[in-house]
Parts: structure tokens; sequence; C-alpha cells
């Protein structure tokens, strides 16, 4: 089969969960007999006073694991916003679509291309299947947070007058501009929503909050957790009595919560307790911020990471933490210590504790306090590690089974499509 994934980005330029998803997905299908080509944002612009037209201008075209890949360029006007429709983004897609001729096409992700493109692709002639990765179709910040923490998955459906309250001072345009992208956004998102043959959603409490959106009819959602992209690891765990090592990854934003974590470590034996993070901070000024927060423990900072450089690890971590504020429908990270066979200590934010399963504990998020106490608990009866470690590859899928039911969900929606003509 034939297949393009559309996505905002994608490794080596950026590798975050969606991206990392996409790329095991790809590979999988590729090992499996599928012809996938994944066509990316990126946030390389075209050079100013560039004639967009000419194709080798505006995509440039490239293997990456022997996926082919086809990254497409804005020009420097061509900016994110609350609206985030660009039409000459979505008919230069339209364009590559007509010459790469899939048989579907799986949407992963809208930013840095335009946000109406599953109804512009239907209007074309071809299937649509997305996978709702996060709420971005209604969610100007994506994961359902406000600025301060506070959580929106509660106050479907959106975009709202909360959404306003919420977006405006960061917003550059103003409370008239904003007033009109919100209600173009929230013009658009039913329109987007119908013109899906399915729509994966990675956790059952994601399959929820779509539900209650009024967005989806319940035929259209189908729950598929994603695959971790990573095997185990290469030596045995070895405890060491007295300690307890930690370990966090993935990208340091603020919505993760990793503040909360060092927070919560100086409530503890500085000497008892020591933290591995891997990842590289999204701003510059909240990196600090954790370097800060780190003064007087025992912390390492690594930096941008690869997947080896985990699984090296993983040895020498007796838990990985990951107490993101962030509405998180499914949370890669937590799939891949068990894939890695670490048990994990969560936030209870969105799918996180269902990811986390018996292989852990969720606490509630933004409390340094009470990540504290758990992490005291263990320390003084580490005896349950043992169990949530055993518990670490129950139910977990590998990437040839993922891409097995991806495809099953993309021979129906094209069987459906023809059926419909």
């Amino acid at each position: 089969m034939r297949v393009v994934h559309l996505v905002h980005s994608y490794p080596p330029e950026f590798r975050g969960g969606t991206e990392a998803c996409v790329e095991t997905l790809a590979a999988a299908q590729l090992a499996r007999g599928d012809e996938p080509l994944v066509i990316s944002g990126s946030d390389v612009r075209m050079e100013s006073g560039a004639r967009a037209g000419g194709v080798a201008d505006e995509v440039s075209r490239e293997h990456v694991g022997h996926i082919p890949v086809w990254r497409l360029r804005r020009r420097p006007e061509e900016n994110y916003s609350v609206d985030a429709r660009l039409p000459r983004m979505g008919d230069l897609v339209l364009r590559l679509l007509e010459e790469s001729g899939p048989a579907v096409v799986h949407l992963h992700h809208t930013l840095n291309l335009t946000s109406d493109l599953a109804s512009r692709i239907l209007s074309a002639g071809i299937p649509v299947v997305a996978t709702l990765h996060d709420y971005t179709l209604v969610c100007a910040r994506f994961f359902l947070v406000r600025p301060d923490g506070e959580s929106c998955a509660s106050h479907f459906p959106l975009p709202s007058r909360r959404c306003f309250e919420c977006v405006l001072p960061d917003f550059p345009g103003g409370a008239e501009q904003l007033e009109h992208e919100l209600r173009d956004k929230a013009a658009c998102a039913p329109v987007e929503a119908e013109a899906l043959s399915s729509a994966i959603v990675p956790s059952q409490l994601a399959a929820k909050h779509w539900e209650q959106s009024g967005l989806f009819r319940a035929h259209q959602l189908e729950v598929v957790p994603h695959a971790p992209g990573i095997g185990g690891s290469k030596a045995l765990h070895s405890p060491v009595e007295g300690r307890l090592r930690l370990g966090t990854w993935g990208h340091l934003a603020p919505t993760k919560g990793v503040h909360d974590l060092l927070e919560a470590l100086r409530e503890l034996p500085s000497k008892a307790v020591s933290l591995r993070v891997f990842g590289a901070p999204t701003d510059p000024a909240y990196g600090e911020e954790l370097k800060k927060l780190a003064e007087g423990l025992d912390v390492t900072f690594t930096g941008s990471y690869r997947s080896e450089e985990l699984r090296e690890a993983a040895a020498g971590i007796d838990l990985a933490v990951f107490p993101s504020r962030a509405e998180e429908t499914f949370g890669l990270v937590v799939a891949e210590a068990r894939a890695l066979g670490i048990p994990v200590v969560t936030s209870d934010r969105g799918a996180l504790p269902e990811g986390v399963g018996s292989a852990g504990a969720s606490v509630a998020a933004a409390s340094p306090q009470a990540l504290a106490d758990l992490l005291r608990e263990i320390l003084e009866d580490p005896s349950r590690l043992a169990a949530w470690r055993a518990a670490t590859a129950q139910e977990l899928l590998d990437p040839a089974s993922h891409a097995d039911l991806v495809d099953a969900v993309y021979q129906r929606a094209i069987d459906t499509y023809r059926e419909s003509r």
C-alpha cells in the first residue's frame, strides 16, 4: 500500500513524540512491504524573494532511514497563528499528492503546513486517516493546559471564551484579530473532523475527550496505542542498595514538569537520590531555570540524546519520572521506559496513568510535594520497584503489530471511501 504521512516536522531536523511515532510507523510499514512517503513541514524557510511555484525552491527531497522525506518550506511571512490556514502550503501538498499517488493519506499534524488539510485532500479524491496526537484541532496550545498549569480537559467544547483569555496575552495581533481567528478555528474544526474516514487515538482517555467534543462520531474513533521504537537494555539492571537512581527524558519544556521533579528532589536526602536528564530545553531561559533548581543536587543534564544512549543508560536507572502538566494523549516516553524495562512514575494528567498500568504509579500534577512523598516512600521501601519492573512489558505493542493495526484502519478507510462514491 502506498501511504503518505503528513507531519509538521521530521528527523533529523526535529524529533519529538509525534515525529518519533511517525518514524517508527513508517519504518515498520516499509518492512512489511508498504510504500510510505513522509511529507513534512519545516522550520527552514524559503529564501526572501524566492518565487513560489517552483517546486525545487519550495520542497527539499531526501531519504531518512530508507524512507523518502519531502520537506516543505514556508515563506518568511507564513507564520503559525490560531487560525493556521496557509493556502499556498495546502496547494503545494495537493500537488505533491498528485505526483505521489497514495492510496491513503495519514495526517499526523498540520502545524507548519495548513490547518484545513483533511477537507482539501478528501476533495481531491483521496481518503484521509488522522492520528490525533494532541488537541491542536481545538486548542491553540495543543495540550489543553494554560500557561499557569491549569488543565482545560473538562471544558469541552473548545474553542471558547476561555481560549480567548488564555491566548490573548501572547497574541501579537490584538483582541479583535484573535476573536476573528478563534471563530475561524471553531468553524474549521468540524469540517476537518467530518473529512476524516477514521481518527486514530492512542488512548481510551483521548477517545473519551474527543467524544465529549462533539466533533467525531463514535465509529470514526479507533483506539490504537503507539509502539515505542526502542528495544530493551543491553545490560541487566543492577540496583545499588540505599540509592534511588532516577531518569527523565524528552524535550525540556515547562509543560513537561521537569522543574516539579527538581523541586521534589530538594525534599529528599541528596546523597540517596540521583537524576539523569536527557533532552534539550525548548527555551534557553527555561534551561537556565532548571540548572538553578538543580544546584546542590546530584543531577546530570546530558542535552540532546539518541535512543542508543537511553538503551545504554537503562541498566543504571531504577525509576523513570515524567511529571508532565500537559493533557497527554499517550506519553511516548512512558512506553519507551517500559520497553527498556524501567518502571515509571508520572503525573495524573491526561493518559499518562493509562500508559503506566501496573508498571508504576501516578501522583497529582503540578505538586512537587506529592511527588517527593512518593519518592521518599520508594526510597524507604524499594520492594515495589521489582513488581513494577516485572510489569513493564505487559500489553506493549511492538512496531510490527502496530503497523498491522494501522494498515487495517487504512484498508477500512479505503473500502468505505470506494463504497461512498
